[in-house]
């Protein structure tokens, strides 16, 4: 798959999608009660599906912090706050990074911010004529969607660290950039690479 703005409505939709289930979480963040599985869920989750991959390792990190607190018994309120603030930031730098690759939005978008109906319409009968994608699903199209712009970089220089390359490890990042110079690679994580050609020919 290559750049192509004719992409970006379905960008913005599956991004708009994406940004409603954090505001749903951080809602819930915010009140400082989340249970630990939920918490662990959530990173899980993040990890998993979140499709602006460049602007995730803040947010896990916040979470890692977070969940350290508990599990030393320290005061977490500061730290819930800091996770809500990390969800802030990834969707800011997700809608910079949308319209600084693709431009503006406005002519795929009403005065509210919706995918006007016609290029609703050309997703549903393109993705979702036979249901709605799954949450992963939609993740991944969004990566998709996200990895073929080209001259992308790190824009955190997580490298230059352990602990930034471990978060670039645990998202895959490192093992393609590995693939890619002919390095040995984790042979037990590669099942868990999605097929994206045969993602979307079983989607149309």
């Amino acid at each position: 798959m290559t750049s192509n703005p004719s992409d970006l409505p379905t960008l913005i939709l599956l991004t708009q999608r994406e940004h409603q289930r954090l505001r749903n979480q951080a809602k819930r963040l915010s009140a400082g009660t989340v249970p630990e599985h939920d918490l662990r869920t959530y990173r899980a989750n993040w990890l998993a599906q979140l499709g602006f991959v460049d602007f995730l390792p803040p947010l896990i990190q916040a979470m890692d912090e977070l969940l350290d607190c508990l599990s030393q018994g320290q005061p977490t309120e500061t730290a819930y706050q800091e996770v809500v603030l990390q969800i802030g930031i990834y969707q800011k730098g997700s809608w910079g990074f949308i319209r600084h690759f693709y431009g503006s939005l406005n002519p795929y978008v009403d005065r509210w911010l919706k995918v006007l109906p016609s290029y609703k319409e050309a997703f549903t009968r393109r993705y979702e004529a036979h249901g709605k994608l799954s949450v992963a699903e939609q993740g991944a199209l969004i990566r998709e969607m996200v990895e073929a712009i080209p001259n992308k970089d790190d824009p955190y220089e997580l490298k230059q660290s352990p602990e930034g390359r471990a978060i670039l490890d645990e998202l895959g990042i490192l093992e393609e950039a590995r693939e890619k110079e002919g390095k040995p690679i984790d042979k037990a994580r590669t099942g868990q690479v999605v097929d994206f050609q045969a993602f979307r020919n079983r989607r149309r």
